[in-house]
């Protein structure tokens, strides 16, 4: 069920780009456990390293065929952003386990770099509650002035930051996702939403798998599936039918009950 946010967001094809995005997290994730597990280490960078590029280009290439879609890849950064239909995608982790919900979600874990805070600044929603001044000096965010930053300057004024967030670790997978707008509060990354909803999980596995190569998953069989028995016929002889004798319901005493048959 597509929610009313969702439609005015992306139009018709809500639902195709959010199937989209979970199975672009699903390949990332599933080609970040393979790099932890090739480096055959026990320290996480080859995962966390993976999970942050791939992301990325598992996203552009999600979306690289529709026609509204635009790849921006400003100077000095390592990453291609999405931007589909006037809404740039970015996608982060927000946690590692279940320990922490999404509404206390922050940006990164530590200060936000010059390209997140210029994207929230830019394409980010109103915030909520204005920024107060105190003897002058702005309590609130400057945008940075970086390379990164001025290359932004390229996409339309309209354009809305969509966030995907996201929880997942090496070892349990992805365990959820979810998108939204949000306004970054301060300095350490946190936010504040404006909107998220759930971002259904279902089967992106599978489609992450299927995506890389052939996969044959054979249906077990069911009891419906199996061939309708024929009844046997309780014929009558001549002689029963001639002598008028009632016909036997049940079978012999001693025939075999065929719940016994194999024991």
């Amino acid at each position: 069920m597509l929610s009313t946010w969702a439609l005015e967001t992306f139009g018709p094809r809500a639902g195709q780009i959010r199937r989209g995005v979970a199975e672009a997290l699903a390949i990332a994730l599933e080609n970040a456990r393979d790099a932890q597990q090739t480096a055959r280490t026990r320290h996480l960078h080859p995962f966390g390293f993976t999970m942050m590029s791939r992301k990325f280009e598992a996203l552009a290439r999600a979306f690289a065929d529709m026609a509204d879609v635009e790849i921006v890849k400003p100077p000095g950064s390592q990453h291609e952003l999405v931007v589909l239909g006037g809404n740039l995608l970015f996608p982060f982790r927000y946690a590692k386990d279940r320990s922490v919900g999404v509404v206390n979600a922050r940006i990164g874990d530590g200060r936000p770099s010059g390209l997140v805070q210029a994207l929230f600044t830019r394409f980010g929603p109103r915030p909520w509650t204005e920024q107060l001044t105190l003897g002058g000096v702005e309590d609130g965010m400057p945008e940075p002035v970086t390379p990164a930053a001025r290359a932004l300057t390229q996409l339309p004024e309209g354009t809305r930051l969509v966030l995907i967030a996201y929880a997942c670790n090496a070892g349990a997978g992805l365990l959820d996702a979810w998108w939204g707008e949000a306004e970054l509060l301060d300095r350490t990354g946190n936010l504040r939403w404006h909107h998220y909803e759930e971002i259904p999980l279902a089967g992106a596995a599978l489609a992450g798998t299927l995506s890389a190569g052939t996969l044959s998953v054979e249906t077990p069989p069911v009891f419906s599936g199996g061939a309708m028995p024929a009844p046997e016929m309780n014929t009558r002889s001549p002689y029963e039918r001639a002598a008028a004798l009632p016909p036997e319901s049940e079978a012999p005493a001693d025939a075999p009950d065929v719940a016994d048959e194999g024991r």
